[in-house]
């Protein structure tokens, strides 16, 4: 599960820590308020033990999204934004 960053109305962020099973994969879980999330989104991950390579594999989707490592049982830090456009 993760937690918000506190903002106006509506969260832009979400972060929070979880392990990766004996495969090396995880699913993350937002909130239901996340379904507020729309595209263009940034996924930010840090392997916090042990070091390992961690990547999205399946996008946010139905409030949740997939990471997988290199090595299996890695913990992960995550967090999940709306990215800024840039004005043109």
């Amino acid at each position: 599960m993760g937690t918000a960053d506190p903002t106006a109305s509506s969260p832009a962020s979400y972060h929070g820590q979880v392990w990766t099973d004996g495969h090396g994969y995880a699913t993350v879980r937002l909130p239901t308020e996340a379904g507020q999330l729309e595209p263009p989104l940034e996924y930010e991950l840090r392997d916090l033990e042990p070091p390992s390579s961690a990547r999205v594999t399946a996008e946010l989707e139905d409030g949740r999204f997939t990471i997988a490592t290199d090595q299996p049982h890695v913990k992960v830090a995550w967090r999940i934004s709306r990215r800024k456009e840039e004005p043109r």
